[in-house]
């Protein structure tokens, strides 16, 4: 059985919440539907995106992550909300910084994709949390962008996701959780 995954960090509830109330303003004037909006739920950054993936090969990753990821928890900042990309747009999304820590852990986790022998999608990596996607019709969203005034949020943990697909849209299930703290002190002996 082939399972349709990604490596992602999750936002936490409260980063969550303030995104979610922007998308609401902007979904409230998207009077088009032009618009798919995500379930803040399911607000993640991911980092390396799989595909469809046989079982045994992800539990290889799982290994491999383990061995090859070996950052700690760092604070990411969101600088603005920004159609995505922005040569054709097909998303509204919330951009975040890309700081040393965010490109390192995603550098890390793309060793350990090719270390457990497979392939993740070779997109440029540009660091955002996708808050609706552009529906594939003549309406256009016309709505503002409200501006975002410094939203920050502590990545805490790594998660591989399963991405189940239906008519509604895509829903994620985490299948495993690394706490980011845990790769910094694996190594220290204790006595």
């Amino acid at each position: 059985m082939t399972i349709r995954s990604f490596i992602a960090l999750p936002i936490p509830q409260d980063a969550a919440n303030e995104l979610g109330d922007l998308a609401a303003k902007m979904s409230y004037q998207d009077k088009s539907n032009a618009v798919r909006w995500q379930d803040q739920e399911n607000y993640h950054v991911t980092l390396a995106f799989l595909g469809e993936q046989e079982e045994e090969d992800l539990e290889r990753l799982v290994e491999s992550l383990d061995q090859q990821v070996r950052q700690e928890e760092f604070l990411a900042s969101v600088s603005h909300l920004s159609p995505f990309p922005e040569s054709k747009p097909k998303l509204l999304a919330a951009i975040v910084d890309k700081t040393d820590s965010c490109l390192a852990l995603q550098q890390q986790v793309l060793a350990a994709v090719r270390a457990a022998g497979l392939v993740a999608d070779k997109k440029r990596f540009i660091p955002h949390i996708t808050l609706g996607r552009l529906r594939h019709t003549r309406n256009r969203y016309v709505g503002t962008i409200p501006a975002l005034n410094g939203l920050e949020f502590f990545a805490q943990e790594l998660v591989l996701y399963e991405s189940i697909l239906s008519a509604s849209g895509a829903s994620y299930e985490p299948l495993v959780r690394f706490p980011l703290d845990q790769f910094v002190y694996d190594d220290v002996a204790y006595d």
